[in-house]
């Protein structure tokens, strides 16, 4: 069995605008549309949040505020599990940009677009446009609302 924990970047700005990622994974034969995420688990002893902040870095060079949860949700399929975290955040520092080439090696991602997205425009893609089922649902669960105070995470000694 294998069990992944993820952690997802829902970054808004201030005319409530969602930043998405268009990307290309194997599975897919073209880029499609994706929130800011990434593996927990995967860089040492890090928190949910130091995640949710180095993935926000690596994947469109911007430093973040985090300021409330989206939920969690869990995906199974066969022996696969997906365990996802989502988070809200606003940018503090920096203009969401590419990263380069190489770097983009560096950290296995081939992203090839970002876009503002309004929540009608996010209406109105079809569900194929996005990289999963599970971004769909999590991004139409965050258009009908449900926020969650950060202090629902504790963490805890083993």
């Amino acid at each position: 069995m294998s069990t992944k924990a993820k952690l997802g970047v829902f970054i808004v700005n201030n005319q409530d605008q969602l930043l998405l990622i268009k990307e290309k994974i194997k599975k897919n034969p073209e880029p499609r549309w994706n929130i800011i995420k990434g593996s927990y688990g995967d860089n040492g002893i890090e928190t949910i949040f130091d995640t949710a902040r180095r993935e926000c870095q690596e994947e469109v060079s911007v430093k973040v505020e985090l300021k409330k949860s989206l939920g969690c949700y869990i995906a199974q399929k066969e022996d696969d599990i997906r365990i996802q975290f989502n988070l809200l955040a606003e940018i503090i520092e920096g203009e969401p940009k590419i990263s380069d080439t190489e770097e983009q090696k560096n950290y296995d991602e081939n992203i090839t677009e970002l876009k503002w997205f309004t929540k009608e425009e996010l209406k109105s893609l079809n569900k194929d446009e996005f990289i999963s089922n599970r971004i769909f649902v999590m991004i139409n669960d965050w258009i009908e609302g449900g926020e969650y105070p950060l202090e629902i995470f504790k963490t805890v000694e083993m």
